[in-house]
């Protein structure tokens, strides 16, 4: 009976200890994030906010997870300048093409950290793992534009002879032609910690391609037809600032 009480103290004193060594964090801040094989498209800022665990394992090493509300924006802005045939003379070509993907997610990180003490209340902590990550809105949209005029000279810009211009907007995730919405890939960090607050960066690497089937280039694609097809991957760079605090304080 004696060893079962001891036992049981044994274990509420443990508990007690973990648990008041949990660690709860909010953070928030911005990222460059773009895709893989893609040509026209190019990285651009995006936000990011979520709230944070660490769990403490051995002696410096932690566990880290929680969910994370972050937003990755591409953005595609090319043109071309050339001539054609036009029943028989030869005419300037511009052709322009404008694009922006907006993507939603739902993230949750899976990470192992150290921290390296350099002060009294300061250090640096390292951190790597998985995540994985849920698409759960957002809209990709653009404009694309086609003007030509028969004098070679001119300067053409929209809005002069046989102009076209088509606006297209659909949901990111949209079922028929839409991104994927499940992410899974690899993420690594660095934090510098003072007392109780932090300020860090990272650099995120999708495992899982984001559609099987993507225009290699989206000016060439919309404008003249170019079928060529690639399986970009998500990447990003972030920075967040943050604040945690013990769950037994």
């Amino acid at each position: 009976m004696k060893k079962h009480i001891l036992f049981a103290l044994f274990l509420s004193l443990a508990t007690s200890i973990c648990y008041s060594q949990v660690k709860i964090n909010v953070q928030g801040g911005a990222g460059i994030n773009g895709i893989t094989k893609e040509e026209a498209y190019k990285a651009n800022f995006g936000y990011r906010f979520g709230v944070g665990v660490e769990i403490p394992l051995v002696r410096t090493w932690s566990l880290q997870t929680g969910l994370q509300f972050l937003n990755r924006k591409s953005t595609a802005d090319e043109s071309v300048f050339g001539y054609t045939l036009y029943e028989g003379e030869e005419v300037a070509l511009y052709q322009k093409v404008k694009s922006t993907i907006n993507a939603v997610y739902l993230q949750l990180p899976v990470k192992i950290a150290t921290c390296l003490p350099i002060g009294k209340n300061c250090g640096l902590q390292i951190s790597a793992g998985p995540y994985i990550a849920y698409g759960i809105g957002g809209s990709t949209d653009g404009d694309v534009w086609q003007t030509a005029n028969g004098n070679s000279s001119d300067l053409v810009t929209p809005g002069k002879d046989l102009a076209a211009h088509m606006e297209f907007k659909f949901d990111t995730f949209d079922k028929n032609g839409g991104l994927k919405r499940l992410d899974i890939g690899l993420s690594v960090g660095a934090d510098f910690k003072y007392k109780s607050f932090f300020v860090g960066c990272g650099v995120e690497y999708g495992l899982l391609p984001i559609d099987k089937e993507f225009p290699k280039n989206m000016l060439k694609a919309t404008l003249n037809g170019d079928q060529t097809m690639v399986a970009p991957h998500n990447f990003g760079v972030e920075f967040h600032v943050g604040y945690c605090f013990s769950l037994g304080k």
